[in-house]
């Protein structure tokens, strides 16, 4: 029997290999394959059939399951795809609680389907240490989020007595470099929670669903620690406009992180989502309605105290002498935190030279910072060019009113001139 079955394959491949475009001798081989038990070469032949659009909807559930119990998850997408495309109504959900099974189990991520299933995410996060003594400057920014974020944390009997829940969420916009994650994070420890950092790269993935899983787990690790902070990086690309995107796996991204954002399904109470954006033009609208960012907050270049607060933090570990602290943030009108920490290190990097040609240890002095001052340049600077034009034009919602109130004092207007 088996030698007859072989033979027949053989045969089966043969006319194949001659006539490649015969889905119907393609199907059979497929199916004579999985009957020997050769599954792996079966699922290559249902690709193919897959590819040449041969594959009957009837089978569809049935390969996927095969390709489920055979760890082919590109297969499964496939799968899953077509029967959309096609518009499959029967076995689609079939075969995406398949792609979900296998893409939990590969992350090691378990499902809750029911009240007794195991608790999918860490219940311990510790509470955040940093504070707003530790972040250097800005002292109007730190006031407005103790009035509009940290109040109503902290004294949720007077917001519960006038039926103001607590929670919420709050976008920090503003030039990259200039301390917004910082910021959020001091919010977390200035309330004594947990902060949990969603960055873009823990949440895209190219796989099919993977993003909009991620991102709900996400939530779901901060609903299971609230009260706590959620904090959102780059949230223009996590919840880019779908006017101005075509594709529909963002249009989806967008579509969860609203949901969760409107907590369908669960509860939000606690959970304060902040998010930082260096291009918050580009978030979707209907994130910034009541109820979902709606606070927007804009984290400007540090001013000269904060720079110079900036830099006695960047220099407390480096051997020092005779550092005018004071007179280096007036040279530096528009300096990021991260330019700051570019013009240490290059200074850093002088010191080093001068050892290694003397051999001694020479400390930073103010003649090192001041050689490489002209190579460091404000990044800044194209940020506020682009948001000057953004303001001009396409501002009618008065938004953005903080900022366009920034580039109208003299000190910016002068250096964008």
């Amino acid at each position: 029997m088996g030698l007859m079955t072989n033979d027949r394959i053989a045969a089966l491949r043969k006319a194949v290999d001659a006539n490649p475009d015969d889905v119907l001798l393609r199907l059979v081989l497929a199916e004579s394959l999985v009957t020997a038990g050769d599954t792996e070469e079966a699922l290559d032949q249902y690709v193919v059939l897959l590819d040449q659009q041969g594959l009957p909807e009837d089978q569809f559930v049935p390969v996927g399951e095969l390709a489920a119990a055979n760890g082919r998850l590109a297969l499964l997408r496939s799968l899953l795809e077509a029967a959309r495309q096609q518009g499959v109504v029967e076995g689609t959900g079939r075969l995406q609680q398949l792609v979900d099974d296998m893409i939990a189990e590969r992350s090691g991520v378990k499902i809750k389907v029911g009240p007794e299933a195991d608790v999918p995410f860490e219940l311990d996060t510790p509470k955040e240490t940093t504070t707003f003594d530790q972040v250097g400057g800005m002292e109007d920014i730190k006031r407005v989020i103790h009035r509009m974020v940290i109040l109503p944390l902290s004294r949720p009997e007077l917001y519960e007595k006038y039926g103001r829940k607590s929670g919420g969420g709050v976008m920090l916009y503003g030039p990259p470099g200039c301390g917004k994650t910082l910021l959020a994070r001091a919010t977390a420890g200035e309330c004594g929670l947990p902060f949990i950092n969603v960055r873009i790269e823990d949440v895209m993935d190219p796989y099919l669903g993977v993003s909009e899983r991620n991102l709900h787990a996400a939530f779901e690790r901060a609903r299971a620690n609230a009260p706590c902070v959620l904090f959102l990086d780059e949230l223009d690309a996590l919840a880019f406009a779908r006017h101005k995107h075509g594709g529909s796996e963002a249009r989806r991204l967008v579509d969860v992180l609203l949901q969760e954002l409107d907590a369908i399904g669960s509860e939000n109470d606690g959970l304060l989502v902040l998010a930082a954006s260096n291009a918050p033009w580009d978030v979707d609208e209907a994130m910034l309605r009541p109820g979902r960012f709606d606070r927007v907050i804009f984290v400007p270049p540090p001013d000269e105290p904060a720079r110079a607060d900036i830099l006695s933090v960047l220099v407390k570990d480096v051997p020092a002498d005779g550092l005018d602290l004071k007179a280096l943030a007036a040279q530096t009108p528009m300096f990021s935190g991260a330019d700051l920490r570019a013009l240490i290190e290059r200074g850093v990097d002088r010191v080093i030279d001068e050892a290694l040609s003397s051999g001694g240890e020479p400390p930073l002095a103010m003649h090192h910072l001041a050689d490489v001052l002209p190579t460091v340049k404000p990044s800044t600077l194209d940020w506020l060019h682009r948001v000057r034009s953004y303001i001009e034009f396409a501002n009618q919602s008065e938004r953005y009113d903080d900022v366009a109130a920034y580039l109208k004092s003299r000190d910016v207007r002068r250096r964008l001139s």
